[in-house]
């Protein structure tokens, strides 16, 4: 009888296991839609949770992608892949690599899961819409080429220390025909629980400037100052109405302030 109860229990133990290593993709999307509210999906996925790849989706009421896509959002261009070690997890360790398509070489990503360490990366992205991204991006429907470029990143109790750089180039918009408006760069300094974040411009007749701060608690507070070159004035007078409010000679935009 011993030796049944043996066998019944080696059994399960082996059932429980193939079940974990074979557990479906889509269970990576049911936690990422637990951990993020419902704003980060996980599309199409194939694979399991040790191996996998997907599409990352922004949560969206409508459109096109959503009618397209197993899950309603905007999709991220490409797929996103990852492959976890599962050993390390039974010592409460994390030893992952994520891969993006436009990525140039997977990102490492290693520690506990009190505190995760994230290897240095780069992503390009030809072209990119943020019209379907929520206020400001829907009232001016911007487009360009995306790249993001971070240093070493520690994520520990939920606050972020390191830096990285977000560049829009050959930035266009449907609400005004000079195109290109110009190239654009986002600094953010991770801090904790705050990260400082500034804008410059890069070449092009739209100029911003600006900088500001996000919070855990209070989100993005950002004060920017947009302004036109002589040449592109005229044109450029409804738009810069658009995006910011006039105050004497300046347009600022404000996010959260």
């Amino acid at each position: 009888m011993l030796r049944w109860i043996l066998f019944g229990l080696a059994g399960l133990v082996a059932a429980v296991v193939v079940a974990v290593a074979t557990a479906p993709a889509r269970f990576v999307d049911l936690a990422l839609d637990r951990s993020t509210l419902g704003r980060v999906r996980l599309a199409e996925a194939e694979g399991t949770v040790w191996r996998g790849s997907g599409r990352l989706v922004f949560a969206d009421l409508g459109g096109e992608d959503a009618q397209r896509l197993s899950t309603p959002g905007v999709a991220i261009p490409g797929r996103v892949g990852w492959a976890v070690r599962p050993w390390p997890l039974f010592a409460g360790l994390v030893d992952a690599a994520i891969s993006v398509d436009g990525m140039a070489q997977p990102v490492r990503l290693q520690g506990s899961f009190a505190e995760m360490r994230v290897g240095p990366g780069a992503l390009s992205l030809p072209s990119v819409e943020l019209s379907r991204l929520g206020s400001p991006w829907n009232s001016i429907r911007p487009s360009g080429a995306l790249a993001v470029r971070w240093e070493p990143l520690t994520i520990r109790g939920g606050q972020m220390h390191g830096r990285a750089t977000i560049e829009l180039r050959e930035a266009a918009s449907a609400m005004t025909p000079v195109r290109p408006l110009g190239s654009y760069r986002v600094e953010i300094d991770g801090q904790g629980s705050r990260a400082n974040v500034g804008l410059q411009t890069l070449s092009g007749p739209l100029k911003l400037t600006g900088k500001g701060t996000w919070d855990a608690r209070a989100g993005l507070r950002f004060e920017a100052d947009a302004s036109a070159e002589p040449n592109e004035a005229e044109r450029l007078q409804s738009f810069l109405g658009l995006v910011g409010r006039r105050e004497g000679g300046r347009t600022i935009i404000r996010i959260g302030a």
